[in-house]
This record gives C-alpha cells, structure tokens and sequence, in this order.
C-alpha cells in the first residue's frame, strides 16, 4: 500500500513539474490568468519538488532499495537534462554548426549564416529581432552567449513580479507630471 501510494504521490510531483515547464515554456500572454503571477512559477517548481520527496518517502518507508533506484534515475535524467540545456554546450553546438556552414559556403558572409542558424533555431522570433541580433553581436561567440541568454528566456516578471517604483498609481517618479 505505502510502495503504491508514493508511486502515485512522485507521479504527481513529476506531473506538476511537467505541467510548470509546459506553462513556463508559453508566452506571457497565452499563459492562464493565474500564471501571470511572478509566483507562479517557483510555486510550481516547490509543489513538485514537494510532491517527489513525499513521494520518495512514502517509497523508502515500503522498500529503501526501490525508493534508492527511483532516486538516482530522477538524479541521472536531472543531470542529463541540465548538461544538454548548459550554455556551455549550448555555445560549442552553435560555434560547431557555425563553422561547418562556413565550410559548406565559403563564400555567405559571416552575418548571413549567423541569421540562418537563428532563423532556424527560432522561427517566432521574427526577421527584425534576429537582423539586430546579427547587428549587435558579430562575432559567433558573442551571438552564440547572447542566444543562449534569449534561449533561457525572460518571463515577463521584474523586481519580484511588482512594477517599478514610479510606475505605481499614485507615484510621482518620472512618469509623473510636472
């Protein structure tokens, strides 16, 4: 019953965290009206996280080996996912598509193949940001740090999910009148 029950628990866990990554992963505006809070998202990653350790407690009260096999495949696939998703490798996969396109088409400049391999990679983001992109950072290092940056994404969310301090109603900052 206890081996059972902290299966079903370290499912939901794992369900919650994949349900807070597919959230994650939509843009601001497609998100739910709940997750627009800037609290969403680590509530998301603390509920599973939560949910997995009750859940592999529940499991090593019923078998400790079980409960030690289901933790170190959660640790093989967390390390796995987080040394794929590395801006290091994510950098030297970049810089090595890079210089096998410059091989392949001796002649393309620089700046057109860094716009390929980006309008390749991210098709949403559109001709103009991915020209200014190409504009602002020439170089393959610099493109492949700035990409990796974009990559990773910004949520939408500044200073805790509160909006600067001149912009609140009421406040005379900046935005005030004179």
């Amino acid at each position: 019953m206890l081996l059972t029950a902290g299966a079903l628990v370290l499912m939901l866990g794992l369900l919650a965290g994949l349900l807070g990554a597919h959230i994650r992963e939509l843009r601001y505006f497609d998100r739910p009206a709940p997750a627009r809070n800037a609290w969403f998202d680590p509530a998301m990653r603390w509920l599973g996280r939560v949910l997995v350790a009750a859940g592999l407690g529940l499991t090593a009260r019923a078998s400790v080996g079980v409960a030690a096999g289901i933790a170190a495949l959660l640790s093989l696939l967390w390390l796995s996912r987080h040394l794929l998703r590395s801006g290091f490798l994510q950098r030297r996969l970049l810089r090595s598509e890079f210089t096998r396109l410059k091989r392949a088409q001796p002649d393309r400049d620089d700046a057109a193949i860094l716009y390929d391999l980006a309008w390749r990679r991210h098709p949403r983001w559109g001709p103009e940001l991915i020209e200014a992109m190409v504009k602002d950072y020439p170089s393959i290092d610099d493109f492949a740090r700035m990409m990796t940056r974009m990559e990773r994404g910004f949520r939408g969310f500044m200073n805790g999910g509160r909006r600067p301090r001149r912009d609140r109603p009421g406040d005379q900052g900046s935005s005030g009148t004179i």
